[in-house]
């Protein structure tokens, strides 16, 4: 039953974003808005994609601001919808509109206005408070020259009648204030993104914090000390998009996905807004501020910053109706950057016997491990299959599933806790590997 309930919201989540497109424009130096359905840059132009799929090409220089508004509206706090009146009992009584009623009337019947005006306005013409002589009078012009004498003290006690003459020190022309910096030059994790300069997209006027394009700018910065509105500083070519995936809609934040170019190799950002400051939780994370970093460590860099944008958001609240399972694979789907980066890999979750052994069941890739082999972890991994569980603790719910993951068909076991105080963690340990249909 739990899995049907979970396929259903899983179709009316689908629905919902089949039905939403999301909206990009371009706000031009002369004032047009140029409305489509994805905006993305390459080099020095902008392109933006209409509604009937045709591209349109419009030069950096006359680009005023990038708008992306498709930005879901914030979420009610518990208790509280911003839908309007409900009814929270008994059936719905529909209201009676009092202007269908009157229709049968029909409208009254009036008089038909004359065409020509016959009301007679009597105007007296003689007018008392009319001067009648204004045009014969004489009078004194006023004097070309002003002959008032105003008197001025020559004496200013607050006039410093030495400053011309004074010594003064000069500014020195180098500049000797000792500035530290990074020396590795690593990009972080999140930052506040100033105003840009003029010509450069501006920031969202009626959200919290910068827009969307201006941190995907700056995440794909060649040197982190420079401005992103630099040209020379930024990726040759760079997309944004709105995540709308249903796996990712049970966490509840606004995610973005930027595509830019790093050291010539497309990469991908995926990150969320959160007290005014860009934060990522997904994608290339080690790539994108220039750290060499393991699968295990870029999921907890990722971990640590979603819990940050999360409690910025009153903590971890799983949506009613969502179950804590999917909640967790969402969780460790964002975090993974073989799933949610450049790699694009399938996270599977695998919650019946059945769905152990069709995975295991197929073959083929680029798999270079020998068939004896492979069967050997196809028996470990059906050994050890469990169903997913949620354990209640004194801290919090420890939530241990199986998935699968179709880069090294590798069979992980999953264990993320859910704290009460908002915090989650995701632990993983490797079962099997090679299994199914997958690429090594």
């Amino acid at each position: 039953m739990r899995s049907l309930a979970r396929a259903a919201l899983l179709a009316v989540l689908l629905l919902e974003t089949a039905a939403a497109e999301a909206s990009s424009s371009l706000v031009l130096t002369d004032g047009q808005i140029i409305k489509g359905i994805e905006v993305s840059r390459q080099g020095d132009s902008y392109l933006v994609t209409m509604a009937g799929g045709n591209m349109v090409a419009f030069p950096v220089a006359l680009v005023k601001e990038v708008k992306f508004e498709d930005d879901p509206p914030p979420a009610a706090p518990p208790g509280f919808a911003y839908s309007g009146p409900q009814n929270l009992a008994g059936p719905a009584v529909p209201q009676q509109d009092p202007s269908q009623a009157l229709k049968v009337l029909g409208a009254p019947t009036q008089w038909s206005k004359s065409a020509v005006d016959t009301t007679v306005v009597l105007k007296d013409a003689y007018d008392p408070n009319a001067d009648v002589m204004a045009g014969s009078r004489s009078t004194w012009s006023k004097s070309a020259v002003d002959t008032t004498v105003v008197l001025k003290d020559a004496y200013d006690p607050n006039t410093n009648v030495m400053a011309g003459s004074e010594t003064t020190w000069a500014k020195n022309v180098v500049d000797t204030t000792w500035k530290p910096t990074d020396g590795f030059g690593f990009k972080p994790l999140s930052f506040k993104v100033t105003s840009p300069e003029a010509g450069a997209p501006d920031a969202a006027a009626k959200s919290s914090g910068p827009a969307p394009w201006n941190c995907a700018e700056s995440f794909f910065v060649k040197d982190a000390d420079r401005p992103a509105t630099e040209k020379d500083n930024q990726s040759p070519s760079m997309s944004l998009r709105s995540v709308k995936s249903p796996l990712y809609a049970s966490l509840g934040l606004p995610l973005y996905e930027a595509i830019g170019t790093i050291d010539g190799t497309p990469r991908n950002a995926v990150f969320t807004i959160a007290e005014g400051t860009c934060r990522l939780v997904g994608g290339d994370a080690d790539a994108v501020i220039g750290l060499n970093l393991s699968s295990d460590h870029a999921m907890a860099q990722d971990a640590a910053s979603l819990n940050v944008a999360m409690s910025a958001r009153g903590g971890t609240r799983i949506p009613p109706g969502v179950d804590k399972v999917d909640y967790a694979l969402a969780f460790v789907s964002l975090t993974d950057p073989l799933v949610s980066g450049s790699k694009g890999a399938a996270l599977k979750l695998i919650a019946k016997p059945e769905e152990m052994r069709s995975i295991a069941g197929k073959t083929g890739g680029t798999c270079t491990l020998s068939k004896g082999k492979r069967r050997k972890e196809e028996r470990a991994a059906n050994k050890s299959f469990a169903l997913p569980k949620i354990a209640a603790g004194k801290d919090g719910d420890a939530v241990a599933f199986l998935t699968w993951s179709s880069i090294g068909g590798m069979v992980y076991r999953e264990t993320v806790v859910l704290a009460h105080g908002g915090v989650v963690s995701a632990k993983r340990e490797i079962v099997a590997s090679h299994v199914g249909d997958h690429k090594d």
